[in-house]
């Protein structure tokens, strides 16, 4: 907290707070606190000497922080298309990711409803361009489009049917429309009602009737939440979902909030009603908040509109719930991610998961809300626990306050074909008999890091299993038997992305996806974690050879690849052209295929630009990209994007500031491209002869990401949350005139750096000429030593996806 009481975004980094990941990632032992400072000063004193110190301990916390899965709302009007003054795709999924929420499934009763093909390739468009979460859409039932709605139902999550009347004009008139859809949407479809009191009696008998399951949204009363027991307990498939306004508010608050305020449908039930949903909780499978905005004009008018917005107030009330004991987080965890997920069929979302302070109080306040409604029924309530980060796909997407991502950054879960067609090769081979499934269940799983489910399907009494992608921060206990082979070759099994580098050439950034990204930074992070707590990392390559291929001088990239290999294992074999036959005139090509014959990859690095891609041609052994002149430089590209997100937490969002010479610098060209994959500004500060070439500008451009170009660095300091200055490089001028017309124009002093952000970095590939002072090193912004030992990290992370599994038996 700072002075004023404010939250400071996190993403920021303080003096305290870089003292304290000091003390962490060097093993010291830190006290923060004056007065247990001044009483362990005491102690020695009177104790005569130092006292035995426990030094094994990471860091210790007041907080609570608690990593939980992204959470999954399954009942979400967004408004849009036809009433975005209410809300709309952007805004709704801001609160959303605000509240917890990485997945959103929204409903169809919007202007114009969603019904047919064309309102719902509107649908999907609008959601495609605002969507800053995940999401998946539902189709509206309507008396007239039950013969083609089924044609639709592989886009859907799933057919919402109005049995009630509510907001909108998508009311069922008859039973006889109730039946023809419930036969007609395909059975492994999910169907969702409206449905309130004997409406919701009559839809479960006939879904019985029927054979097929059907999902209650909004569960509010006694006897509907005992009839769903019922029916449970007699095998009926029926499912059902219950809102946070009917288990924490009830009638006895209509007074407070005034009538029209109070509107929403099904209605505030009665105390007697609320305690029922509590008692009968085993029975509840889903929490959905039906988020429903209307403006406070609307809900204060003579005819008030039915609905609260709740998005981001689900995840503190239930918290608060668990402080008082009335839940437990398994409770929460299951009804808010696993439950709906199986429900509903809907993907594993990878590397996501949301961080939360359990100990955090606060109190609910309308207008800090991100939805447009800025209002909440639980004004002035208080609760313990507030959701702190979200992390989507291994993108920081919400921290501390503060939506990161921006509108279209969300995916339809929907689209992921590819990866349905994998789950569906994967199960079509598993035996039926459960021994085999649980033997298959052991295989995927180690550690936590790749698990298996078992899920119901409702149309089938045999049960199948679905991989779940490894958590993007999972650790492999010191104790553990279990050795990184196994983990790299079982997350290679879940992971198929990372599975794809095996054997590959690195030779451009252009060839990395995002999630090659988060795989090799989140195995990087891994590595960084046991080499600092000297855990073995020597099993993954045992055996393996590394040939060191460098026709120019290197420091940190030829060492830092080698301690890479040293460290996972493996051997290192090296020549350069001065003490091979290159000085006999022998060609890369046979250099390479000889090289490729004794080492199983390559390191290469060369001084013309596009050698080490035409060497790749010879080579039956993967080559890695060392610097190939004026050309490409892919690891560093890795490891400084590595960087800025150990550094300043996330990359999206961030205004980089590349300097020097940019013409002739291989790292700030593949920097450059890999960096449209996230959403930056890019700044270019350099004497007119070595600004950024025009194919790097064009192919950022491209790719919509803004560019200034600047001469004084001076005048951009201020907005920069990231500096990466460049050496002026002697050795590409032609001349020493040339050279010394650009050399020494920009260079990075205290003085200078008065005028950046506090909170910034400065990043450097080195080796540094006169371009930063020195007197510099020591400022906590000076990061590029520590983007040097990074930069191990990521070389090892990328030689074991290259290397690691490769003719491996699981």
């Amino acid at each position: 907290m700072s002075g004023g009481g404010v939250r400071r975004v996190s993403s920021f980094m303080t003096h305290g707070y870089r003292t304290r990941r000091l003390a962490v990632d060097y093993s010291i032992p830190l006290v923060t606190d004056v007065k247990c400072t001044k009483l362990l000063v005491e102690s020695m004193r009177l104790m005569g000497g130092q006292p035995a110190m426990k030094t094994h301990t990471d860091c210790m916390t007041s907080r609570r922080i608690v990593k939980l899965p992204g959470f999954i709302d399954v009942h979400v009007h967004l408004r849009e298309p036809g009433a975005t003054h209410k809300e709309d795709f952007a805004s709704g999924t801001a609160a959303a990711l605000a509240g917890g929420v990485t997945l959103v499934c929204a409903m169809p009763n919007t202007n114009p409803s969603i019904v047919d093909k064309e309102t719902f390739a509107q649908f999907q468009e609008l959601a495609r361009l605002g969507a800053r979460c995940d999401y998946a859409l539902y189709l509206g039932a309507s008396d007239a489009n039950w013969a083609q709605a089924h044609e639709l139902a592989t886009q859907a999550c799933g057919l919402k049917m109005y049995l009630n009347d509510t907001y909108g004009t998508l009311r069922l008139s008859d039973m006889t429309s109730w039946q023809r859809h419930l036969s007609h949407w395909p059975k492994r479809a999910p169907i969702v009602c409206h449905a309130e009191k004997q409406s919701m009696a009559a839809v479960v008998l006939l879904a019985h009737l029927l054979d097929r399951h059907v999902h209650i949204c909004h569960v509010a009363r006694r006897e509907e939440i005992q009839l769903i027991r019922a029916a449970k307990e007699k095998g009926i498939k029926v499912t059902c979902e219950v809102c946070p306004h009917h288990l924490f508010l009830s009638t006895k608050d209509v007074d407070r909030l005034g009538m029209g305020m109070s509107e929403v449908r099904p209605l505030l039930c009665s105390p007697e009603d609320q305690e029922a949903l509590w008692e009968h909780m085993e029975y509840i499978d889903v929490f959905a908040t039906d988020h429903a905005p209307h403006t406070l004009e609307e809900k204060r008018s003579e005819r008030p509109p039915p609905g609260f917005p709740g998005l981001e107030t689900i995840l503190p009330l239930l918290l608060q719930a668990v402080h008082e004991g009335r839940l437990t987080m398994e409770d929460i965890k299951r009804k808010l991610h696993r439950n709906p997920r199986n429900i509903f069929n809907l993907p594993e979302q990878p590397h996501t998961y949301v961080e939360v302070d359990l100990d955090e109080e606060w109190t609910i306040t309308g207008s800090e809300l991100k939805t447009k409604a800025g209002w909440t029924p639980f004004e002035g309530t208080k609760v313990t626990g507030r959701v702190h980060r979200v992390v989507l796909r291994g993108e920081v997407a919400f921290i501390d306050g503060q939506v990161l991502v921006q509108p279209g950054f969300g995916q339809n879960v929907r689209n992921k074909q590819g990866a349905q067609q994998l789950l569906s090769e994967a199960t079509q081979e598993l035996p039926s008999d459960r021994d085999a499934n649980d033997t298959f269940a052991r295989l995927l799983t180690v550690e936590g890091a790749a698990k298996v489910h078992f899920v119901d399907d409702a149309n089938n009494s045999n049960n199948f299993l679905r991989p779940i992608s490894p958590s993007p921060r999972h650790r492999l206990d010191s104790s553990s038997n279990t050795t990184l082979r196994d983990y790299l070759q079982r997350t290679a099994i879940t992971n198929p992305v990372a599975h794809s580098l095996v054997s590959k050439h690195i030779l451009a950034v252009d060839m990395f996806s995002k999630d090659h990204l988060n795989d090799i930074f989140n195995l990087a992070q891994l590595l960084k974690s046991r080499v600092s707590k000297d855990r073995p990392v020597d099993d993954l390559l045992r055996g393996k050879i590394m040939a060191s291929v460098f026709y120019e001088v290197s420091t940190r990239t030829q060492c830092s690849f080698a301690a890479a290999m040293l460290r996972l294992g493996g051997r290192v074999i090296s020549m350069d052209q001065l003490t091979s036959s290159v000085k006999k005139g022998e060609s890369l090509e046979d250099s390479i295929k000889v090289m490729a014959s004794y080492s199983d990859v390559l390191v290469l690095r060369h001084p013309l630009p596009g050698a080490v891609a035409r060497a790749a041609l010879y080579s039956r052994k993967p080559v890695i990209n060392a610097g190939d002149g004026v050309g490409e430089h892919p690891t560093q590209a890795l490891l400084d994007i590595f960087t800025i997100r150990e550094e300043i937490g996330t990359v999206n969002g961030l205004t980089i500031t590349m300097c020097g010479d940019l013409k002739n610098g291989r790292t700030v060209h593949s920097l450059a491209r890999l960096l449209t994959l996230y959403n930056v500004t890019l700044q270019y500060v350099a004497p007119n002869t070595l600004q950024m070439p025009e194919e790097v500008s064009k192919f950022v451009n491209e790719r919509g990401v803004k560019q200034l170009y600047c001469n004084s660095l001076e005048t951009v300091l201020a907005d920069t949350d990231v500096l990466y200055m460049t050496r002026i490089q002697r050795e590409r001028f032609d001349s020493e005139e040339e050279y010394q017309k650009c050399h020494g124009r920009f260079i990075v002093t205290p003085k200078l750096m008065t005028l950046a952000k506090k909170r910034m970095i400065v990043l450097h590939p080195l080796p540094r000429l006169d371009e930063i002072s020195r007197d510099f090193d020591t400022d906590p912004r000076a990061a590029y030593f520590r983007q040097a030992e990074y930069g191990m990290y990521i070389r090892m992370a990328l030689l074991a996806m290259v290397v690691g599994c490769r003719n491996t038996a699981l």
